[in-house]
């Protein structure tokens, strides 16, 4: 059987739910995130940058100063 080759643009939260769903059937689908930022996460990682950043990409605002990710 053929792969499904699926490219997600953002690691936001929708994101990262894609991929794990398409991990569970890895005969099925070869897929890619692709995340501007060096982290994954969305708009769960704060930062207090704002406007634009250093490729002048805009920066979305962040919503939770004090959450923190945890990766295992």
């Amino acid at each position: 059987m053929r792969k499904i080759r699926v490219g997600v643009i953002g690691g936001g939260a929708a994101g990262l739910c894609a991929g794990r769903n398409m991990m569970k059937e890895p005969d099925k689908f070869d897929f890619l995130i692709f995340e501007q930022w060096d982290e994954v996460g969305g708009t769960w990682n704060y930062t207090e940058m704002t406007d634009v950043d250093q490729y002048q990409l805009p920066i979305h605002s962040s919503m939770y100063q004090n959450l923190r990710l945890v990766q295992y």
